[in-house]
């Protein structure tokens, strides 16, 4: 893999078929020891503030940024939570702008800009995709596409993104809500893969732990 951030890089086509089949053919990989398609588990079910996650690895074709998937259970908190809460990118880390670019029957498309601390700023044209499923769950899907009113800004650097998530209350714990997400992201510019690869398990347990922490105090408000 490498540590230069220069390698080339081939990011994902769109699908050919749905999003969620799609995200159906990543769950059936298993991420087991010695399983075929390079899943290394990094954290292994470990529990912090309400939550417990188990993260894995995966090497992606072409590109040095590795696939990340997320099994997590959240305590109080439901499906609907977590899909809306997708939709606040004002909440994201070093958020600086963003606007409604298309409404679409199954989402919408959006652009944003952000900065986080240390880095160039990164620009985002995201296609959403939310099916709310008839057993309660909900898919919601992110991918960065190309659109003809959120050219990238002269002084971004336009990253790729996508993530794939499935919400659903568990059928064994009471009030406790099960997620898997796929997450593959290329910020691009002279950033090393290595150091966001290294970064990930972490900043993916981090990042989940916030997003609880601010649906609790959502939920709090709401009830006073």
């Amino acid at each position: 893999m490498g540590c230069s951030g220069s390698t080339e890089r081939v990011l994902p086509e769109p699908p050919s078929g749905s999003e969620y089949d799609t995200f159906l053919g990543l769950l059936k990989e298993s991420t087991d020891a010695g399983n075929p398609h390079g899943w290394k588990v990094k954290q292994n079910w470990v529990q912090k503030d309400g939550l417990k996650m188990k993260i894995a690895l995966r090497p992606h074709s072409g590109n040095p940024n590795m696939l990340l998937r997320a099994d997590g259970k959240f305590k109080g908190v439901e499906p609907k939570d977590f899909a809306d809460f997708l939709l606040a990118v004002e909440s994201l880390p070093g958020f600086k702008e963003s606007r409604d670019v298309e409404t679409l029957p199954d989402g919408c498309i959006k652009y944003l800009k952000v900065r986080a601390p240390g880095f160039g700023a990164r620009d985002h044209c995201w296609r959403y995709t939310f099916d709310r499923r008839d057993d309660g769950s909900i898919f919601a899907c992110i991918r960065s596409v190309e659109h003809a009113a959120c050219p990238p800004a002269p002084e971004a650097i336009r990253a790729y993104y996508y993530n794939a998530s499935l919400f659903k209350m568990s059928a064994e714990e009471q009030g406790v809500m099960e997620m898997t997400e796929f997450v593959f992201q290329d910020l691009k510019g002279s950033l090393p893969p290595c150091l966001m690869n290294a970064a990930l398990p972490a900043g993916t347990l981090q990042a989940n732990a916030m997003e609880m922490k601010h649906l609790k105090m959502k939920r709090s408000s709401s009830a006073d």
